[in-house]
């Protein structure tokens, strides 16, 4: 089970619905989906939704057809509550991505937001996870996930800082991994992948890459997004017609 102790906390869940109810989209975030995901009418499946944060301001840009999945019992839980205040429609499940589900392209569009990819605490299940979103979308759908650009220099500085190696709950399975206390002292999983690595992985796993678009130097963001969120790149891609 890829699930995290650090998003089952009272200060994930305030965290996460305080960007809910007061940060949104981020404006990169907006831009993007406006410009690849056209159909409003398509069906988008938002993978890692937290509480809800991309979910319900995605219903807000008058898409219509919206599953949301998270690993976390109480992030999905909070989307609840959320959902009987917003009177929202979105159809919230707890899962796991790198477990099968959903039928083969029932999905024109999949958006894994804020580093949700990189931190599924399993090689595996990473790989599972892709295999599984390659077999979800249609032909011509896309999906749009984050993940930080990696700096070696910095990377190997931060592992030698933090000094952790395997909890009860992560282990250090292959370079790239970082295991890191986060801003509750709480120990989080994240694996930094270099471009050449990530780009592989998709290719081997039958994606085009359209674009990779970092955003802090392609986008601006409020106070409220940079608080919440440090800089990372946006991989856009689609599934490889053979």
């Amino acid at each position: 089970m890829n699930n995290k102790n650090a998003f089952r906390t009272e200060f994930a869940l305030y965290k996460y619905g305080n960007a809910t109810l007061n940060i949104g989209l981020w404006e990169s975030e907006k831009q993007l989906v406006n410009k690849y995901f056209k159909n409003k009418d398509g069906h988008l499946l938002d993978i890692g939704c937290g509480a809800g944060r991309t979910s319900f301001a995605l219903e807000k840009l008058s898409y219509k057809n919206i599953k949301a999945i998270d690993i976390s019992p109480e992030m999905i839980g909070l989307c609840n509550e959320f959902k009987k205040s917003f009177k929202s429609k979105i159809n919230f499940a707890i899962h796991d991505i790198s477990k099968q589900k959903y039928k083969e392209n029932s999905f024109d569009y999949i958006l894994f937001s804020f580093n949700g990819f990189p931190g599924i605490p399993d090689y595996k299940s990473r790989l599972n996870a892709l295999k599984l979103i390659n077999k979800y979308l249609k032909k011509d759908g896309v999906f749009i996930f984050t993940a930080h650009a990696f700096n070696k220099e910095k990377y190997e500085a931060r592992r030698m800082f933090e000094n952790i190696n395997e909890t009860n709950e992560f282990k250090y399975q292959r370079y790239g991994v970082l295991l890191f206390r986060n801003e509750n002292n709480e120990i989080d999983f994240l694996h930094l992948y270099s471009h050449s690595e990530l780009e592989n992985e998709l290719i081997n796993n039958n994606f085009t890459i359209i674009d990779v678009i970092n955003r802090d130097k392609n986008f601006k963001e409020n106070s409220l997004v940079k608080e919440f969120s440090d800089n990372t790149n946006f991989w856009i891609c689609s599934k490889k017609i053979s």
